[in-house]
């Protein structure tokens, strides 16, 4: 796959070669996501999406 410096919205900031992979690594412009993909032959797919929710106090409560 070829990645341009920008694509839909995320501009790419780099990119290395990992585990039998092309790791793209990009943020998104308006918001500042940052996303990273890799690029291989596996035909499973897969994705994740993860915030930080940092809790107020140490008291034990769930924060979510």
């Amino acid at each position: 796959m070829d990645f341009s410096e920008k694509m839909h919205g995320f501009k790419v900031t780099d990119k290395r070669a990992a585990a039998n992979a092309q790791a793209v690594l990009m943020e998104h412009e308006k918001t500042g996501a940052k996303l990273i993909f890799l690029d291989n032959r596996d035909e499973n797919k897969h994705f994740s999406i993860a915030f930080k929710t940092l809790p107020f106090d140490d008291s034990g409560v769930f924060h979510i």
